[in-house]
Formats: C-alpha cells, structure tokens, sequence
C-alpha cells in the first residue's frame, strides 16, 4: 500500500502524521510525505531587486520545506515501513493529486484547518478540492475541537 501524507508543519499537518504513525500498516507498505511551496501573487513581481528578493525567500521557503518534510519522514519511519519525501512547488491541492497520480497512492492523508464559512469560501479547502478530486482515497484527519490550534 502506497500512502502519501500533506504536511505543511503546522498542528493540524502533525495531527495527521500521528494519525498515521498509530495504526499498523500491511508488510510492505509505503509512506511519502509531500510538502508544497506555493506559487502566490508574489510571483507577478519580476522587476530587479525585487525578483532577487523574491527568489531569497522562496529558496529559504524550499529550505523550510525540505526540513518539514525530512522532519516527517523521521516521525514516519517509527511505523516501520519505507519512507520518503518531495517538496514540489504550484498550487498545493494540484501538486497533492498530480504527486498521489505519479506515485500511484493508495491513499493520502491530510490535515484540515477545519474553516467554516466565509473564510472557507475566502480561502479555499486544500483538503476539500483534494477529496473531490483524487482518484484514490483521501483521509482527513481533524483537530479535536478542544486541543488549542
């Protein structure tokens, strides 16, 4: 069975990671942590010192990345299955699926941030477009109500 589990960093991200870490998994199975740099409206700024600039912060982000999902990858090998990273860069809900279609996942595991109303309508559900469109399984693992986000 190949798993593929979204992380980002935050606590709803590890809350999705313990999910996965508390359950056995068949001999054989593989676990792949993805983390996304998303494109923003940023990328729209290319005039000199701002583009340098620009590119600073999006390869510190990719560093940032890189240790999260290293980070993960660690947490994720208690489970005793094989286990890996990527850090892809897009939109985060389309690298998830185009990453869970390339790697052929049986299932991916996300966090939810849990937003209801306008600011689920003002900023989309990574977890929702995920689950509508994947052509596998999606778990998404929510905080508990009463844990400090």
């Amino acid at each position: 069975m190949k798993i593929l589990i979204a992380t980002d960093g935050s606590n709803y991200s590890d809350r999705a990671l313990e999910a996965v870490v508390a359950r056995p998994w068949p001999t054989g199975s593989e676990l792949r942590v993805i983390s996304v740099l998303e494109h923003s409206s940023l990328e729209s700024i290319t005039a000199g010192e701002y583009a340098l600039k620009l590119d600073e912060i999006r390869e510190e982000v990719r560093q940032m990345l890189k240790q999260i999902a290293s980070s993960a990858t660690d947490t994720l090998s208690k489970t005793g299955c094989k286990t890996s990273y990527v850090v892809r860069e897009g939109l985060v809900a389309q690298e998830i699926l185009e990453e869970a279609s390339e790697w052929d996942a049986d299932l991916i595991v996300l966090g939810t941030h849990g937003r209801k109303g306008l600011s689920k309508f003002l900023l989309g559900s990574v977890a929702q477009r995920v689950a509508s469109h994947a052509k596998c399984s999606v778990e998404i693992v929510r905080k508990p109500e009463h844990s400090p986000a």
